[in-house]
């Protein structure tokens, strides 16, 4: 088999591994619609050590990471003095930017690669020429990408709240330390939590 050969033997076991785990990253898309977003798709392959994105820029790239594990970063100031802390560690697969295409801001944190990776790269470019050619699809990915912002936040909100609440000594007390935390908290009295919530929602459980 020529180099030729092996190479395009090799395109093809990673469109294939693409095919297989984008579903699982983007739930809400059809397979129609990974086989059609898999062209504007870019192959990048990352070395331990490389930074994928850098706080405080305002690029647009999102990633579908493939395998690998990566390490977030993020420059503070605490009493004006700079501080720079690992705030996180993260394994693929998973997409990472997709923050960026939808808010148009600067990067929140820097991420670096802990070990090798096999990535897939949407660029702001390539989003703009799928956007023209298939603005259905470009809108089921925003959707899908805004679906993943609110999990993630969703659970950020779970985990920062279970930490606060955990050690309370009772429900008030838990209460009133979670309003030290975020802001005024207060329990709501019996009639208005009747007429907002029907009796068989549940809501979020935490333990005191």
């Amino acid at each position: 088999m020529s180099d030729t050969e092996n190479k395009a033997s090799l395109d093809k076991q990673l469109q294939a591994q693409l095919q297989t785990l984008l579903p699982s990253l983007l739930p809400a898309l059809t397979a129609a619609d990974v086989g059609s977003l898999i062209p504007f798709l870019q192959e990048k392959k990352l070395s331990a050590g490389h930074i994928l994105m850098t706080q405080g820029a305002s690029d647009c790239e999102i990633y579908f990471l493939l395998d690998g594990a990566f390490m977030v970063f993020e420059k503070i100031r605490i009493n004006g003095s700079p501080l720079v802390l690992k705030t996180a560690e993260f394994p693929g697969p998973c997409i990472l930017g997709e923050v960026n295409i939808l808010a148009e801001g600067s990067r929140s944190a820097t991420v670096v690669a802990k070990r090798p990776c096999q990535s897939w790269v949407l660029s702001e470019a390539q989003f703009t020429e799928l956007t023209s050619a298939d603005p259905k699809l470009a809108i089921r990915l925003l959707k899908a990408f805004g679906g993943i912002i609110y999990r993630r936040q969703k659970a950020f909100q779970h985990r920062v709240r279970g930490n606060i609440l955990s050690d309370g000594h009772s429900v008030e007390a838990a209460i009133h330390k979670l309003g030290r935390y975020t802001g005024k908290v207060s329990r709501a009295d019996k009639a208005v939590a009747e007429r907002l919530f029907s009796a068989d929602l549940d809501g979020e459980n935490y333990t005191t």
